[in-house]
């Protein structure tokens, strides 16, 4: 019969009970938790940075966040991205944030699952949508350094 010291099994219960609970901050979105979301929604608010899925059908504004990076990371469907270039018509909405019509000047890049996206602060961008199709990206909204 094997025995094993009391410091060992002490030892060993008590590094266990650290792992029993999740960290605070943790958070795990199963990939059939986020097919079932219908809409764009907040995931959570944490110290320094948001988190988000977006479900798009029809064509986003351009927008440019002064203050935050966006990193958007393509699970579904197909888009194309406008980055850069002129906003069009553009209107400041709330604190640090533009939105516009579309931009002149700017690039497209088709989007595909998998793809991920790193926009950085002040860089004006928009999701396009080819009639009929949808996207679902995650996005990470990123405060900027100062």
């Amino acid at each position: 019969m094997l025995r094993l010291p009391s410091v060992f099994l002490a030892t060993t219960l008590f590094a266990g009970s650290l792992f029993a609970q999740a960290p605070a901050g943790f958070a795990l979105w199963k990939n059939t938790d986020l097919k079932a979301f219908s809409k764009s929604q907040d995931l959570g608010n944490y110290s320094n940075h948001r988190t988000l899925i977006n479900h798009r059908d029809k064509n986003g504004e351009m927008e440019v966040h002064a203050d935050w990076t966006d990193l958007f990371v393509v699970q579904s469907g197909a888009a194309t991205i406008l980055i850069g270039g002129t906003v069009v018509d553009g209107k400041t909405t709330g604190p640090g944030e533009i939105r516009g019509t579309t931009a002149t000047g700017g690039e497209k890049h088709k989007l595909v699952p998998g793809d991920i996206i790193h926009i950085p602060a002040g860089t004006p961008h928009q999701i396009l949508l080819d009639p009929g199709k949808t996207v679902t990206y995650f996005a990470v909204k990123i405060p900027k350094a100062n």
